[in-house]
């Protein structure tokens, strides 16, 4: 019998992305997908076959077909770090949970899979995410949850982001996970030359005394001034730094990286599709400006995370079908 899963504010699909190449023998039925960005809800339907809902503030919870298991990365802009941290004071997004609880409230799936930013544990000394979690206890689910940097899961970038797997048969138990560190230089496309001249107005500064995947800063020669985060040269030996929607510069969205010795540039769509675990094959047809794409990836979730963490739902999904 297949298990069905809703995916909320559903980006690029990472959720359907891994429960489509989950190696288990859970049949994974996607029967529902939203996200209120059209441009996002046409390469969604370009990759899956599904034309997302828009606005989830217009559902209709009753008329949402039946599922199993509710996923959603739902909007990190009031938890994280880069945003200003209102948790539930932002009218506009963090308000948006409630939204997700009035759904789970009329369908109730068995399982949640939920995932935001770090800060969304911590922001207001631990009362959003209490509050959170009290929310979904008092539904009668059992809420585990993890802060998982994805370099450590098989992905060449470092993104801390907290996992909530919620069931009401049984706690799911995080499996211990630790790869190696792939670096960057497993991403790169040998033929791309789109250097970045950044001599008229940078100089590079180099971390000296410092471990790790930063390599230079860029140094502005008229203001003296540099290092930000979109002045930052990193190198490919290492992992790299989150791909971040909101930052600018000229490494904006996926940081700088010294792909040759004194050679620069950022990382193009389809390199930063592989930092996410998406395949070469991903299609973003639909998209007139192609560079839209490393904002879209900005939000996303890291495929491989989730392709490991779902290898643990056997527990949960087991006690879940017991109860059909």
């Amino acid at each position: 019998m297949p298990v069905t899963f809703a995916d909320f504010f559903c980006g690029l699909g990472a959720f359907h992305t891994a429960f489509r190449r989950d190696k288990s023998d859970v049949d994974y039925q996607c029967v529902y997908a939203g996200d209120i960005d059209e441009r996002v809800r046409k390469i969604y339907e370009e990759n899956y076959g599904i034309l997302p809902d828009g606005d989830i503030t217009k559902v209709v919870p009753s008329e949402l077909p039946d599922f199993d298991i509710l996923c959603a990365g739902f909007p990190c802009q009031p938890f994280s770090i880069a945003g200003k941290k209102k948790g539930f004071l932002d009218e506009n997004r963090g308000n948006l949970f409630s939204v997700l609880l009035n759904i789970i409230d009329v369908k109730q799936p068995s399982v949640l899979l939920l995932e935001n930013v770090k800060n969304m544990e911590t922001i207001h000394n631990g009362e959003t995410f209490r509050t959170i979690v009290g929310q979904l206890n008092a539904r009668g689910y059992n809420v585990s949850h993890k802060v998982i940097d994805s370099r450590y899961y098989g992905s060449p970038q470092s993104r801390h982001r907290i996992y909530m797997i919620c069931s009401k048969h049984g706690e799911y138990v995080f499996p211990e996970i630790s790869y190696p560190i792939i670096p960057v230089s497993t991403v790169i496309d040998p033929s791309v030359e789109a250097w970045f001249d950044y001599e008229a107005k940078y100089s590079l500064e180099e971390c000296t005394g410092t471990r790790g995947m930063m390599k230079y800063k860029l140094m502005n020669k008229a203001t003296g001034k540099g290092g930000r985060q979109g002045e930052r040269v990193y190198t490919t030996d290492d992992c790299g730094p989150t791909i971040c929607a909101s930052s600018g510069g000229p490494g904006a969205k996926t940081g700088l990286y010294e792909v040759e010795p004194g050679k620069i540039r950022t990382l193009t769509v389809p390199e930063t599709l592989k930092m996410f675990g998406f395949s070469p094959d991903y299609k973003y047809e639909t998209l007139v400006a192609k560079k839209r794409m490393l904002f879209y990836l900005g939000n996303s979730i890291v495929v491989n995370v989730l392709d490991e963490v779902m290898k643990g739902l056997s527990s949960v999904l087991e006690s879940h079908d017991d109860g059909l």
